[in-house]
């Protein structure tokens, strides 16, 4: 390097890859004639209009189409579905319901449906199972979410840190958002995909802060500590790296605060004993040697 730096406005070849990476993915979003965001309030778009508001009738509609959008294309019977929204209702008024709320949820999406009409969308197949078809008309952040960490992980398995680093990151700015944080209860039905998520965003993390830290990003792989903690309060990695950030630091007496508190909240919460690393880290601390 003859130590030319790039002119102030001028991207340097990396940075116009992550804009032009970036641009694609928002182009992709919003070309979608329908889109629905899961993480953070629910939210579902036809081009720039708001669907299904929330209205009493419509609140069982837009259940059942939280779950077909988790579960494209997967069948499902009636009396499943029913189980889904109308567990403690008698047979027959929960199959009433249930009929009032699927025709709803068809108006929803497409309110010019003729009567008899098919929906484009919510299929049914036999007597009574229903699929949910997507196709390239719809947009969801879940599924865009299991899209950039596909992207992220085959990145990083050819050896290309940089745009790994893009694509995990891509998932932690959605992930970061509370699954469904407009539910009023946690429903159990919706338990799986909150942890499925949470792995997700964690696996996403971690690799982001072993590679900030091999490169030697202080700052970066501090931040991706704090957030796998907030998260994964008991990850041995995100802790030493934070602990460690702050010896490097020379935040001898925070390195030592940082890592009780986690020693004790192994011992407390989950009973269990340091690992050998977490031992030399203590022993490293307490003897001040920080380098």
């Amino acid at each position: 390097m003859n130590g030319i730096q790039p002119a102030a406005g001028l991207l340097t070849g990396p940075e116009r890859t992550q804009r032009t990476q970036r641009t694609q993915l928002h182009e992709q979003e919003h070309e979608a004639p329908y889109r629905a965001y899961l993480f953070g309030p629910f939210r579902v778009f036809k081009g720039d209009n708001v669907l299904g508001q929330r209205r009493q009738r419509r609140e069982k509609a837009l259940l059942l189409l939280k779950w077909f959008l988790l579960n494209p294309g997967k069948p499902r019977s009636m009396d499943q579905l029913i189980d889904l929204g109308w567990p403690d209702t008698a047979p027959d008024k929960a199959a009433g319901s249930f009929h009032v709320s699927m025709h709803c949820l068809r108006r929803i999406l497409e309110p010019d449906l003729l009567p008899g009409e098919e929906s484009s969308f919510v299929l049914r197949s036999g007597t009574n199972f229903y699929r949910f078809e997507a196709g390239e008309s719809w947009w969801t952040d879940a599924g865009e979410v299991e899209r950039l960490f596909e992207q992220a992980r085959a990145d990083d398995s050819r050896g290309d840190a940089r745009r790994a680093c893009f694509y995990y990151g891509r998932v932690t700015a959605y992930t970061v958002r509370r699954f469904l944080e407009d539910e009023e209860s946690r429903d159990h039905w919706l338990a799986p995909y909150c942890r499925r998520y949470e792995r997700i965003c964690v696996q996403a993390l971690v690799r982001l802060i072993q590679i900030h830290r091999a490169r030697g990003e202080l700052d970066e792989s501090l931040e991706y500590a704090y957030q796998t903690l907030r998260l994964d309060p008991y990850n041995e990695l995100a802790a030493t790296t934070v602990i460690e950030t702050h010896l490097l630091l020379g935040h001898q007496s925070h390195a030592r605060h940082r890592l009780g508190v986690f020693l004790d909240g192994l011992r407390r919460d989950l009973g269990a004993a340091p690992s050998s690393d977490l031992l030399a880290l203590r022993d490293r601390i307490l003897h001040g040697a920080d380098h």
